[in-house]
């Protein structure tokens, strides 16, 4: 059970599923997410966008000093995926925290926002870019993050989720879908996984072939110069 939580299921695959490319990609969104935020933010708390669209932009005008935490709060989900990436012996935990780092945003987009509905569809985003690991787990645990944080705030800082205030059913308005994504994206990495197992078993088996070819080959070609 242990292995299961904390081992990478893929890493026979690693190869095969490009995780080298993938992992800078991730890095590179990661950055594009905290230029995105940068601007949402500066747009939101120094030219007060909300006064004029609180849809899509934002429900209420956020503080300089909310801004300013929010920023660093970006800084930090980007940076320290980036700087730790290579370093992390166990490449799952790695992935572990860049989805911590992408679920993180989600929660920054929604309170910069004053609990914008708009910003909530950045959580569905991020649980459809992890299924390019092919790891169904990554899905769930976003699932996890997402249902904490409208769970606890839904009680405790309502307007940081939701425009319209606290709103219990909301919590399973919201969940109900999230959950339904997390099924598909499963399915998904299941069929991903599978076909990837398939062609590197057939690519296995005519490597095989192939040196049984040869050695026969060769066995023929010293038969004949014996003879």
């Amino acid at each position: 059970m242990k292995e299961f939580l904390t081992a990478d299921i893929n890493e026979r695959y690693a190869v095969a599923l490009n995780y080298r490319q993938i992992d800078r990609f991730m890095i590179q969104v990661l950055w594009w997410h905290f230029a995105a935020l940068g601007l949402l933010t500066l747009g939101n708390t120094v030219f007060r966008l909300g006064l004029y669209f609180p849809s899509p932009f934002s429900w209420r005008i956020p503080s300089l000093e909310e801004g300013a935490v929010t920023i660093v709060l970006g800084l930090l989900a980007s940076s320290i995926p980036g700087g730790l990436y290579g370093r992390v012996r166990n490449p799952y935990a790695w992935r572990i925290l860049l989805s911590f780092s992408f679920t993180a945003y989600s929660y920054l987009f929604v309170f910069i926002s004053g609990g914008s509905i708009e910003m909530h569809f950045h959580f569905f985003m991020i649980m459809a870019l992890l299924v390019m690991y092919s790891d169904w787990r990554l899905g769930w645990f976003v699932l996890v993050l997402t249902a904490l944080h409208h769970g606890v705030l839904n009680y405790l800082q309502p307007s940081w989720v939701y425009f319209y205030g606290r709103n219990d059913f909301a919590i399973v308005a919201h969940g109900l879908p999230v959950g339904v994504m997390a099924l598909f994206t499963t399915r998904l990495c299941q069929t991903q996984r599978r076909s990837v197992a398939i062609l590197e078993e057939t690519r296995r088996v005519q490597e095989e072939d192939l040196l049984k070819r040869r050695e026969a080959e060769e066995t023929l070609r010293e038969s004949e110069e014996k003879s």
